[in-house]
């Protein structure tokens, strides 16, 4: 069970890139005050949580709304992470930026909402991950605490890295960061192949 968790947890990590959004962040963050900006991380966090739970605690009833089986969910969802990877390996230093915007300081609550919490934190992948955990299993309670127990320290990584986001891009590098997205983006290609290898498997396309 702790293997199944780790794997779990490390997927979580990857989706959510901690240093992947620090360059947004600070592009669609930096020009408000640092107070307005320790508001604006707290806010996405929260959030993102809150949209997070949400699907944990619907995602079963989602999929079972719109006749969606697992197996075709785990290839959909395999293609998205494959999309995903794609864009992490091969985006351009730069690349991951938000829109510019000349909105006043008080509107960095909305910018806080989107895109920091959606769709960089709680994006269309790790919302994937959630629904594809939680019809992987008969037993709901189990998949939505291991969930629950993956996410929680996910996002409290991601608010440290935010945190320390200035300081981080001084000690790496854009150059170093650029490397780190690069490896998450190799380990995501491969967890997206095998989820389409799983999802075939259970819709009998494939045989063991």
């Amino acid at each position: 069970m702790f293997n199944e968790y780790l794997k779990l947890f490390l997927t979580v990590l990857v989706i959510l890139d901690p240093i992947g959004i620090i360059p947004p962040y600070l592009a669609s963050s930096g020009h408000f005050p640092n107070n307005i900006r320790k508001m604006m991380m707290r806010r996405s966090i929260f959030v993102a949580a809150a949209v997070l739970v949400f699907f944990i605690t619907f995602g079963r009833l989602i999929l079972n709304f719109f006749g969606i089986s697992p197996g075709a969910f785990y290839v959909s969802g395999g293609i998205l992470f494959f999309f995903i990877a794609f864009e992490m390996i091969w985006n351009k230093p730069g690349s991951k930026r938000t829109p510019e915007s000349s909105v006043d300081p008080q509107e960095a609550k909305m910018l806080a909402v989107f895109p920091l919490a959606i769709p960089l934190i709680a994006g269309p992948g790790l919302i994937t991950t959630i629904i594809l955990n939680m019809a992987s299993s008969d037993n709901w309670l189990r998949p939505a605490l291991m969930l629950t127990a993956a996410i929680v320290p996910g996002l409290i990584i991601d608010y440290i890295f935010l945190r320390c986001g200035s300081l981080l891009l001084r000690l790496i590098g854009t150059t170093g960061m650029y490397v780190v997205e690069k490896i998450m983006g190799l380990i995501l290609a491969g967890l997206s192949v095998q989820l389409i290898y799983d999802g075939l498997i259970k819709l009998g396309i494939v045989q063991l």
